[in-house]
């Protein structure tokens, strides 16, 4: 998977400019928005069937689908993809959705855990890219403001807040994604009516 995403991302880091950089943020945030959206709606179908609460993790999952599409948003404002880049990425989000969906069916733990990783790689590329920016490799975005979608989501100062202000808050974003996911992948995942976790 990484190495498909790679390749159709064109990634390579010490060669990248910013509209690279660009296309490969826009495909991992609409992948990235797939899993929290595919969990809720199925802890929230589980929830429904059995009865039983189900301890905040469907509203959590769903802050996590929303905020992943806050990110696509306040990048969409830089740079809007064209038919081919928009028909890869909704082919490839089918796919994902099909394949995450049944995943997630099949062994929640194993779909956590798969998030994670995913995270990770979200977080090993905002970290790279913002290593690239220090190093005077991005000379567009070393001065670029901060886009108004980033300025309101984030509480940003309009006048003072630049282009690394929004990577490194969008980067802990997804720190946070990551440890969360892992975690939900360590705990037990359902809780029964005997107060047991099961």
């Amino acid at each position: 998977m990484r190495g498909a995403f790679d390749f159709f991302t064109r990634y390579n880091p010490d060669k990248m400019n910013e509209r690279d950089w660009l296309l490969r943020i826009l495909v991992l945030e609409t992948v990235a928005g797939v899993p929290g959206m595919v969990a809720g709606a199925q802890r929230h179908l589980k929830s429904l069937r059995t009865l039983e609460h189900d301890n905040g993790w469907i509203h959590h999952l769903l802050q996590e689908a929303e905020n992943e599409r806050m990110h696509l948003f306040i990048f969409m404002q830089m740079r809007n993809p064209g038919i081919l880049i928009r028909s890869s990425i909704a082919i490839g989000q089918a796919v994902f959705l099909i394949y995450f969906n049944t995943a997630y069916f099949i062994s929640p733990k194993f779909a956590h855990r798969l998030v994670g990783y995913i995270e990770e790689e979200a977080v090993h590329t905002y970290t790279l890219l913002i290593k690239s920016l220090d190093n005077g490799n991005l000379k567009q975005w070393e001065y670029m403001k901060a886009p108004s979608e980033a300025v309101h989501y984030y509480g940003l100062d309009p006048e003072t807040a630049t282009m690394r202000d929004v990577f490194l808050s969008v980067r802990a974003d997804e720190a946070v994604h990551r440890s969360i996911n892992h975690h939900f992948s360590d705990i037990p995942q359902y809780y029964d009516v005997h107060n047991d976790w099961v």
